[in-house]
């Protein structure tokens, strides 16, 4: 015997006899349990009896499997989960095996006759160069034209005394490393923005897609490329945490309408892209609030938008500075 809430279910033959005590038909010929009866009141009785067996037997069927339901929906579920977790996994493999061509290392680099044990030392035109710092940047066009943060070549920018040079590491369509020389073909403080150019005669550079910033929304998934503290081609992702900060600029003038977000953004990352779920370059990586002492990022990092950077960019490549300081 079954009992669900405070129904009393019977066996089957039990209810039968019972059902056959209770009938009010007094021949034989016409009750609802004897063959050939074709009455409507039999039919009638015949369909409830039908009825409340199925559900009786469907009722009892379900409790006895009900434990191993609820297993099978949660393997399924789990399942569905990790197949929901390998997919977003193999989308972010792709994104950063797509993009990471079109980020280069730089390399702030200071000629020195008798470098110390301590300094990082590389060779450019056969002499001695120490390395000052070490930014990020990305490709701009076919033509070598690389967008990076001002800040990142602005001893290169002020240099008097020639020993400053700058050393740019990147990939071609082919997956073949390369290092050229750069040099600075236009700058603009008021932005922390600077272009350089490097020869990629014989090679084939990969420049980024560009996006907008227009359309950015809070909360959605965005994706930092960059080299920081020297590690070349690290990705980290986060959201964008806010829109329309107000940034200083390295000339002390304020860079307004810049992204906030969480993706770790540390030393050696400035300049290079900050990038949506398709691939597209929507900021510049320029700064960070560090931890007092510690020098490691808090979470809260900022990028010029890059509607900003496609307005200036282009006067940089052609007249060497912004277009408002033409005049």
């Amino acid at each position: 015997m079954v009992v669900l809430g405070c129904l009393r279910v019977q066996s089957i033959p039990q209810l039968v006899s019972n059902l056959k005590q209770s009938s009010s038909c007094s021949s034989s010929t016409s009750c609802w349990l004897c063959l050939g009866s074709e009455s409507n009141d039999a039919r009638k009785k015949s369909n409830i009896i039908v009825t409340r067996r199925k559900a009786l037997i469907f009722t009892a069927t379900s409790l006895v499997s009900t434990p191993f339901s609820f297993q099978l929906l949660a393997n399924a579920q789990q399942q569905e989960d990790e197949d929901t977790l390998d997919q977003e996994e193999d989308r972010v493999v792709q994104l950063f095996e797509e993009t990471s061509p079109s980020v280069v290392f730089i390399k702030d680099l200071e000629i020195v006759k008798k470098p110390k044990s301590s300094d990082e030392v590389v060779m450019i035109d056969d002499e001695l160069a120490k390395v000052e710092g070490t930014g990020s940047g990305f490709i701009w066009d076919k033509f070598g034209h690389i967008v990076t943060n001002y800040h990142v070549i602005s001893k290169l920018a002020m240099d008097s005394g020639g020993l400053q040079r700058c050393k740019v590491y990147l990939v071609d369509k082919r997956g073949n490393s390369f290092s050229r020389d750069a040099k600075i073909i236009g700058v603009d403080p008021a932005y922390d923005l600077a272009v350089l150019k490097v020869d990629v005669e014989g090679n084939e550079p990969k420049p980024v897609t560009l996006g907008t910033s227009d359309s950015l929304r809070v909360g959605q998934s965005c994706f930092a490329i960059g080299n920081p503290y020297g590690y070349e081609n690290t990705l980290t992702t986060g959201v964008i945490s806010g829109l329309g900060r107000e940034i200083p600029s390295p000339n002390g003038s304020p860079i307004r309408g810049a992204i906030q977000t969480d993706a770790a953004i540390n030393s050696g990352n400035s300049g290079g892209p900050l990038i949506d779920s398709f691939g597209h370059v929507i900021g510049v990586n320029t700064a960070t609030f560090t931890r007092k002492g510690s020098g490691m990022s808090s979470g809260v990092n900022f990028a010029i938008p890059i509607d900003t950077v496609v307005r200036t960019i282009p006067a940089l490549i052609v007249y060497g500075t912004a277009y408002r300081d033409r005049y």
